[in-house]
């Protein structure tokens, strides 16, 4: 299943991600266009003629599965998601669909959901390699708790991570960084002409320059030079080269560069032993001097490994001028397993070996682990978690030489700055690297299905008194937005897609510190014949409060609807008055207040109970709504809750149902107190 591994980085040099103009065409032709690219490996393209096609004719399940399948392998997981979602139970004639429909959520950072399908899938299974593939769920699952468990956790990181700006990264694949020291940087890259050359770039001042080809190497025409190492001494340069193939079946090997005088030699192709002909793969060497040894560790898929790639080490006198290593040894079972191991990195001063793996407990498809040792003797291995692995993939994990930080390379988003997985950039890392953006970000949802909506305008306004300043402006092709923002801001988002009403979010910065990121989801309405007025948020939604003490004490704080300066009016939905009883005290004769509970679910200008947006939250509890007479608002709440713990839960699945911005309010005697959380 994974003898294509280098190609998780290589395969997108093949990638073309845009689509040409579509005439009219039946399904019969966009299915046999589909084909073709699929192919050639021009996936993105491919992905959108399947499901053209299967939009024409929606019995034919195995187009939305390839289309599916497209995305998949351009890790799109967004839309593989949404194309498997209609096939996910057809892994008779599909096989593992399931399985990558899991995958897909897992990686796009829905663990809850994710483990949800991984349980229903393997329940269901049948197929004769049960007892591997549970295995390999059994896994996923502790992927998914051990993400769960540290999106609930509260403990700050110790190191921080920054995307690499432009003059480093680009729309293309940059990948296997090299810190020559810890201002001077090679890495490879695929910006130039979809293919890989090796490029340089020295930080001044503290800012990374506009990386170059690096200059004094041997011209290598029609393949891909990448995934290179110095030796400690700097008197050999090991590397891959790759053939300029399909990007699934391109054949690597490992070469050397001498150094002579100031200059290189020609290429030198390690022996066959090493570059074995059974080997579809053979790369990413690393080395380290170690007892009197040159050490190569690298990644290979040859006979004799655990799984589909695996580590493995060769060693050399570090006295001899001739390239005799010794036959290739596997790194061990506490390395490598049944899925695949890449990218070796060997930190000599704390004797550590980093590598990446999607066969071990991750969080994502790819995770960095460490492990003490050397050779085939090791230490557990441990998970580095986060900031450093995400739900998506992250390989080439490499400190730099004064230990302090490194680089790693990934496919998560990253601000304004990343807003695709379906190529990989390279992040710095350490303790002295400060968050370098604040973010606004969410999703744009259709009100009635509440699926999400793409080619929606999505515009970031800054609000300066009564004027509403355009700061940018974009057509997000999927549903996810994000923009970079500055603290201490007045700010509004407007979502806008035809056929739809708009909608706007109001918010701002004031307390960000540099370290908060802003959600929001959309929920867009379609516009209907005779529609004047629809469901609009209310300018006036964002509620925040200051605790003072216990939660007896919490004190709305906002301009908001959260005050108790307008007259409220209340409504209670299909159910009796909310009001709140008062209660005698025998001892002294005077009322005691009586505490009670809502969750406040949405604040809005124009209101509709009978709006689809809120068929799914009738069903959890009574709703009542507060109309704030000198406000033009109104509050819509779930209410009769007997208690904070009680309204917390409620909140939860009120959010789950896309009312992100909901939260409890305590009232006394019927009267608003304010927000509690």
């Amino acid at each position: 299943m994974m003898t294509r591994i280098f190609s998780t980085l290589l395969t997108a040099l093949f990638v073309v991600s845009s689509l040409s103009a579509q005439e009219e065409l039946n399904w019969k032709k966009h299915k046999k266009l589909a084909d073709k690219l699929f192919e050639a490996t021009q996936y993105v393209d491919a992905a959108a003629h399947f499901e053209e096609a299967w939009q024409q004719q929606p019995k034919a399940i195995e187009l939305i599965y390839k289309a599916g399948e497209s995305y998949y392998l351009v890790k799109d997981f967004k839309k593989a998601i949404h194309a498997f979602q209609y096939v996910k139970d057809e892994n008779k004639r599909f096989p593992l669909v399931g399985l990558k429909y899991a995958r897909a959520l897992k990686q796009d950072g829905q663990y809850e959901a994710a483990k949800d399908a991984f349980i229903y899938f393997i329940n269901a299974y049948q197929g004769n390699d049960k007892g591997v593939v549970s295995n390999i769920v059994a896994n996923e699952v502790k992927g998914c708790d051990l993400g769960i468990g540290l999106a609930k956790s509260t403990q700050a990181a110790t190191i921080q991570v920054r995307h690499l700006t432009e003059n480093i990264n680009s729309p293309a694949i940059e990948f296997a960084p090299i810190p020559y020291s810890d201002d001077l940087l090679y890495y490879s890259s695929t910006m130039k002409d979809n293919q890989s050359f090796l490029f340089r770039s020295q930080r001044k001042s503290g800012e990374w320059k506009k990386a170059v080809i690096a200059e004094g190497l041997p011209d290598f025409p029609n393949k891909h030079f990448a995934n290179g190492s110095f030796a400690p001494d700097a008197k050999r340069f090991y590397f891959t080269l790759c053939d300029n193939g399909d990007g699934l079946n391109s054949k690597c090997e490992i070469y050397a560069l001498k150094r002579e005088k100031s200059k290189w030699s020609a290429p030198i192709r390690l022996r066959d032993y090493i570059n074995i002909e059974n080997a579809n793969t053979t790369t990413q060497p690393w080395v380290v001097h170690q007892n009197g040894q040159e050490i190569l560790y690298f990644a290979s898929d040859r006979e004799g490994g655990f799984g589909e790639m695996d580590i493995w080490y060769t060693t050399r006198a570090i006295n001899s001028d001739d390239m005799d290593f010794t036959y290739p040894i596997n790194a061990g079972a506490e390395i490598n397993t049944i899925g695949a191991e890449i990218t070796p990195f060997y930190d000599l001063n704390k004797n550590t070996l980093y590598f990446s793996s999607n066969g071990k407990v991750t969080l994502g498809g790819w995770d960095v682990f460490q492990a003490k040792g050397a050779l085939d003797q090791w230490e557990p291995t441990q998970n580095l978690g986060k900031p450093i692995n995400s739900a998506a993939d992250e390989f080439y994990y490499v400190l730099k030489p004064s230990g302090k930080g490194g680089f790693f390379v990934s496919n998560r988003l990253y601000g304004a700055e990343k807003i695709s997985t379906q190529h990989e950039d390279i992040f710095e890392f350490g303790a002295e690297i400060k968050a370098s953006t604040l973010n606004a970000l969410g999703q744009v949802m259709d009100g009635e299905s509440m699926l999400p909506i793409s080619d929606v305008r999505i515009s970031l306004y800054e609000l300066v008194g009564t004027t509403a300043k355009l700061l940018s402006s974009k057509k997000i092709a999927q549903s996810n937005y994000r923009f970079q923002i500055l603290p201490n801001k007045k700010l509004r988002l407007v979502a806008e897609k035809g056929g739809y009403l708009k909608n706007t979010y109001d918010f701002d910065s004031y307390n960000s510190n540099g370290t908060i990121d802003y959600t929001h989801i959309f929920s867009l309405n379609k516009r209907t014949a005779g529609t004047i007025l629809a469901e609009t948020p209310s300018q006036q939604t964002a509620d925040y409060t200051a605790s003072v003490g216990s939660n007896e004490n919490i004190i709305s704080t906002s301009k908001s609807t959260s005050s108790n300066s307008s007259p409220v009016r209340k409504n209670t939905q299909n159910a009796a008055s909310a009001s709140v009883s008062v209660v005698g005290n025998s001892k002294s004769g005077v009322s005691k207040k009586e505490a009670t509970y809502k969750v406040q679910v949405v604040a809005v200008n124009i209101h509709d109970i009978n709006h689809p947006r809120y068929r799914y939250v009738k069903s959890i509890g009574k709703i009542e709504t507060e109309e704030i007479a000198n406000g033009g608002v109104t509050r819509v709440l779930i209410t009769d809750l007997e208690n904070i713990q009680a309204a917390e839960e409620i909140k939860k699945q009120v959010v789950k149902y896309g009312f992100v911005d909901a939260f409890v309010v305590k009232y006394e005697n019927g009267r608003r107190i304010g927000r509690v959380r």
